[in-house]
């Protein structure tokens, strides 16, 4: 996790589903916060572990659905059937960025400074909805040992 000012994610959290006419709930706003000062892409198990005192399995998973239908959250399948959710900040509902799975450790990184190639099928009837690309191998840890 990103050592922040919890106070200014919270606000910032409000502040983002205020703008996008959700509910306010101080679960919903906690949540939204852990994801802001995330380092990575986080499982609902991790997410439960942090917010045990603020909200139940069930509520975070009802708010991360809202959240992804929302587009301010993605979720991220690592293969390990398992989905992990992390904060989108581009707006587009879908995924902006490629995602990093390293096959040592198991970590997972947005890689959000590398761009996405734009496909285009629309010349032979296909309808894209989403667009997801992973990539798999070992992280700077795992690759020098």
């Amino acid at each position: 996790m990103k050592p922040e000012n919890d106070k200014k994610n919270k606000e910032e959290a409000a502040q983002i589903l205020k703008k996008l006419g959700l509910k306010r709930t101080p679960g919903r706003i906690a949540l939204l916060s852990l994801l802001l000062k995330a380092d990575a892409p986080l499982t609902q198990q991790e997410i439960s572990e942090h917010l045990y005192k603020e909200m139940n399995y069930v509520n975070i998973y009802r708010s991360l659905d809202a959240f992804v239908k929302a587009g301010i959250v993605h979720r991220v399948e690592t293969g390990e059937k398992n989905w992990r959710f992390a904060l989108c900040t581009c707006g587009s509902r879908g995924h902006c960025h490629p995602h990093f799975i390293c096959q040592g450790c198991g970590k997972t990184e947005c890689l959000s400074g590398v761009p996405m190639p734009v496909v285009s099928l629309s010349d032979s009837g296909y309808v894209i909805y989403e667009q997801e690309m992973y990539l798999k191998g070992l992280c700077g840890s795992c690759s020098s040992n």
